[in-house]
């Protein structure tokens, strides 16, 4: 062994130790931290739980990270089952709420699911010969040192999807590239977002033979307006009217209350209120937006209520692809403040016009493909959101119909991009 192999393996293996060492000797310590801060440290050294007979199936491992990955995940899985529909799926995530989404929407092919483990090689080891694993797949950028390793002895192929490396992370791993290029060099397969993220995967080690641009996958999804009967559903549990105009902000921030203010209050002088539904990126933001927000808010730990409403915040997890179905129009959150957004795929496959604010560096090129399109809309601040919106669904909503048409027919084609390239 060079070297250069040598040295990066064994501080690998080092980590592990140590994170190993921990575990073992800090163990009261660390389920007491773990249970009080949501770490959830004893699940993720148990195998994840299965949920159907694997054996004599080949396995192939998902992992996503949080939510918006693990709902990537289950679309990429579908790809996956057209390809290849004897597989069986392991499938972990590293949050609660992207577990929770992944036992949520539970496929037949589902062997297991379960956290991500902690990243020692003898916990990963333990997964891989239990269920056999025959390849992973890392949902975005998934960087994990003894999980790599193990899939690297073990000559388990590995890929990346929908591969993407932001500044701040590109930096940190150029530091470590010493360490990350080995394991990085034995993935067989990127399939990259875009140029600039393609051109780092290979600085920090990735073939260029490997790697793909194929775009945003969150955007390889079928676009369509709900079924009636669902619509009117998720309305009615929220005792809202049919013909009531309806906006969701969805993945809302502390620090942006105020803009849904002046956007609410915007649409009332325009004489065309709206019923709004805020969905708090987390639960436990929800009150620091009912302050900001001001005003006469209904608070709700359910989407259900048979309380009358103009504004309400829901404290729920897994409850926004619901929300988005039930609106006319969608704010994303995380993009009126400096956090650079979140998924606006999540709306924008229910064919409603897509709204977010400056601070969308992280979704930058989805949110361009959509403006481009016509069919995703840009502001400043909340009264400019009151202006767009009013002008796209009330004073031109024939013109959003019209390249809502265009861009689905666009769209829906474009979803068998990937197919051809997955081995």
């Amino acid at each position: 062994m060079s070297p250069a192999t040598f040295v990066p393996n064994a501080i690998i293996l080092c980590y592990s130790i140590l994170l190993d060492f921990m575990r073992v000797a800090c163990a009261p310590f660390l389920r007491a931290v773990g249970r009080s801060s949501g770490w959830d440290l004893e699940m993720r050294q148990k195998l994840p739980s299965p949920v159907r007979d694997f054996r004599g199936k080949r396995v192939v491992w998902l992992h996503a990270a949080s939510l918006g990955e693990a709902k990537l995940l289950i679309k990429f899985h579908a790809m996956l089952r057209q390809r290849h529909d004897e597989d069986l799926y392991l499938v972990t995530a590293t949050t609660r709420g992207g577990v929770a989404y992944l036992e949520k929407n539970r496929q037949s092919a589902f062997c297991a699911i379960g956290f991500q483990p902690i990243d020692t090689i003898s916990l990963v080891t333990r997964i891989v010969d239990h269920y056999c694993v025959r390849r992973l797949w890392l949902i975005e950028t998934e960087i994990w040192p003894s999980m790599l390793r193990v899939c690297v002895r073990r000559r388990i192929p590995v890929g990346i999807v929908n591969g993407r490396i932001e500044p701040g992370s590109f930096r940190w791993y150029r530091k470590l590239k010493w360490i990350v290029t080995p394991l990085l060099k034995q993935v067989d397969l990127v399939l990259a977002q875009s140029d600039e993220y393609a051109a780092r995967f290979i600085e920090l080690g990735v073939g260029k033979d490997a790697i793909h641009v194929v775009g945003n996958i969150k955007g390889h999804i079928r676009i369509e307006r709900p079924q009636k009967k669902e619509w009117l559903a998720v309305r009615r549990g929220l005792n809202i009217d049919d013909e009531a105009f309806v906006v969701t902000a969805g993945c809302m921030h502390s620090g942006e209350g105020a803009v849904l203010r002046a956007f609410f209050s915007g649409m009332e002088r325009r004489g065309y209120p709206c019923r709004l539904i805020v969905v708090p990126r987390y639960v436990a933001e929800a009150v620091p937006l009912i302050d900001e927000i001001g005003g006469n808010v209904v608070r709700l730990d359910e989407a259900r209520t048979s309380r009358r409403w103009e504004i309400c915040v829901i404290e729920k997890t897994g409850i926004l692809d619901d929300m988005y179905k039930a609106a006319d129009a969608a704010i994303v959150g995380g993009t009126f403040m400096d956090i650079g957004g979140h998924n606006v795929w999540d709306a924008a496959c229910f064919a409603i016009p897509v709204f977010f604010g400056p601070y969308h560096h992280t979704q930058r090129e989805s949110c361009v493909l959509l403006q481009q399109a016509g069919v995703g809309f840009s502001a400043a601040d909340g009264g400019e959101l009151a202006d767009r919106m009013y002008e796209v669904v009330k004073e031109c909503p024939m013109r959003f119909l019209e390249d809502q048409g265009r861009f689905i027919e666009a769209t829906n084609r474009t979803r068998s991009i990937v197919e051809p390239l997955l081995p």
